[in-house]
């Protein structure tokens, strides 16, 4: 099975793909918004085909209505990377719930934090306890810590080879993982959403500032471009440095870099030049012509 992506990523945007022995498909991003050239997803699609995985880069939602109209009309998953998105818009309403499912992250340099982890968001319930589950080593029961026989019968399942009775908070119907966050990152976690709103407004305030300075040096840099029918809560400023300029991207870092203001790549660049993914197996759509501004 297949899922659609593009190559100007984060690994952990891809690495799930690959974890599950699907197959990356990826396409190009358009410079200015960096979100994934929609108009190439037609001819990404194949009988394999069974998601969309997308970020919206740095805060700027992708063009959800395509995006979605695709999904439905090919009964397509829709997993929306929101870790940069937290707070931005589309239509009026919050990126991150308009997919099946979506991430978000509460790394340091996100919108909230809560020093490390993050959160899977859907509004399906069975996808809901699915998704649970693989967060507790892959446990059956659904019961929350401290709680025992919400289910009004822990002693009365028999599921696989178990004997019937066997206890329901031991049995585990998937292969899964240790995720679950601390008490002290939860109450982190509820003191920074109070503040997200303040948050938010800091986040806007400041790319309209930087922006409005750079303007000034538009010959120079691609600034970034909302999203038609976006308002972005942004995570950075991105700029791409244009051919025709008398300085390299190596440049303006240096100097930047010398001058205490720090940078960074967008996310991997592409990441198929990346060592680690060398020997994936892949499919590439188009030419990819719009990677060399950030690789």
């Amino acid at each position: 099975d297949e899922v659609i992506t593009t190559a100007c990523t984060f690994p952990t945007s891809l690495n799930p793909i690959i974890q599950n022995n699907l197959i990356p498909v990826f396409l190009d991003v358009d410079i200015g918004t960096y979100n994934v050239q929609v108009d190439k997803i037609e001819e990404a699609l194949c009988e394999k085909t069974k998601a969309i995985f997308l970020a919206h880069t740095l805060g700027n939602p992708f063009n959800l209505d395509k995006v979605l109209e695709i999904c439905q009309r090919r009964n397509l998953w829709l997993i929306e990377d929101n870790c940069d998105a937290l707070g931005s818009k589309y239509n009026d309403q919050y990126t991150g719930t308009f997919g099946h499912i979506a991430t978000s992250s509460f790394y340091p340099g996100h919108h909230i934090t809560m020093g490390e982890g993050g959160a899977v968001l859907t509004n399906d319930l069975l996808l809901k306890s699915i998704i649970v589950s693989f967060r507790d080593w892959g446990r059956d029961c659904w019961c929350e810590p401290g709680h025992d026989n919400t289910c009004g019968k822990r002693f009365g399942w028999q599921l696989g080879e178990l004997p019937f009775g066997y206890d329901h908070k031991y049995i585990y119907s998937h292969i899964g993982y240790n995720l679950k966050v601390t008490d002290m990152q939860a109450a982190v976690g509820i003191a920074q959403l109070r503040k997200l709103p303040l948050f938010i407004e800091a986040r806007k305030r400041n790319f309209k500032i930087l922006f409005k300075e750079l303007k000034k040096y538009e010959k120079y840099f691609i600034l970034p471009e909302v999203q038609k029918n976006s308002e972005p809560c942004w995570f950075g400023l991105t700029i791409s440095v244009r051919q025709e300029a008398p300085f390299t991207r190596d440049h303006i870092v240096k100097y930047l870099e010398q001058n205490k203001i720090a940078t960074r790549m967008i996310f991997a660049g592409n990441i198929l030049k990346q060592p680690g993914y060398k020997n994936i197996k892949k499919r590439v759509v188009g030419r990819f012509e719009k990677h060399r501004y950030h690789t």
